[in-house]
């Protein structure tokens, strides 16, 4: 289905201010728009799972994605959230295998699709593009590196403290208290940032909220 004039715009704004495209001009970021197409979904809905076919980037223009994987026995982890103007699904698209994780509407959520032979095109044109890739997957190394460090070698209350912490840095805003973290996020899902049952997690924050 054709996008409106003002949809296109729209959406071209977007990916000016993405992490991937945000350095290509005005007429190749229009091109990219009619290659791509705008989807919507509720809340709660699965865009895909882990071991679906990866053939496709997702920019998210508006809502929240939440990445993570679930265990044989229902555990999850939460390997983390998407935000408007962030990309999501590069490994896959580059590689060519399957997806490694799941990834879940928070909120209702718009997103902008471009199928993997589109953008490999535009990499091949613009090698820029896959530089950006690249620094992103490497900050998301650092951030795996940094989780699995804490899962060893911190026991409950330093990972969830340094959860927390890297949680005030994405997510913070000033308040009277000291911060906010504006992310709605449960005692459950932040179990499953820090590899803890929710009974652990809300057991240290009750703690916490008694000193």
């Amino acid at each position: 289905m054709s996008e409106t004039a003002t949809n296109r715009e729209a959406i071209r704004d977007a990916l000016a201010d993405s992490d991937v495209f945000g350095a290509l001009a005005d007429d190749e970021l229009d091109r990219l728009v009619a290659y791509g197409r705008r989807i919507r979904h509720p809340a709660g809905r699965v865009i895909f799972q882990k071991g679906d076919p990866g053939d496709s980037l997702m920019v998210v223009l508006s809502g929240r994605i939440k990445i993570g994987t679930l265990s044989p026995d229902g555990r999850e982890a939460v390997l983390g959230f998407i935000e408007p103007c962030r990309s999501f699904g590069e490994i896959a698209l580059l590689d060519g295998k399957p997806r490694s994780a799941d990834a879940t509407a928070v909120t209702p959520v718009e997103l902008f699709v471009l199928h993997r032979a589109d953008v490999m095109s535009f990499i091949e044109r613009h090698p820029g593009i896959a530089l950006r890739i690249i620094g992103m997957l490497c900050a998301k190394l650092r951030r795996t590196t940094e989780m699995v460090e804490d899962h060893v070698l911190r026991q409950m209350e330093g990972r969830i403290a340094r959860a927390l912490l890297r949680l005030a840095d994405d997510y913070g805003r000033p308040c009277a208290e000291g911060v906010r973290i504006e992310l709605r996020l449960s005692q459950r899902e932040l179990g499953g940032i820090v590899g803890l049952a929710r009974e652990n997690v809300n057991r240290q924050l009750a703690t916490w909220r008694g000193r």
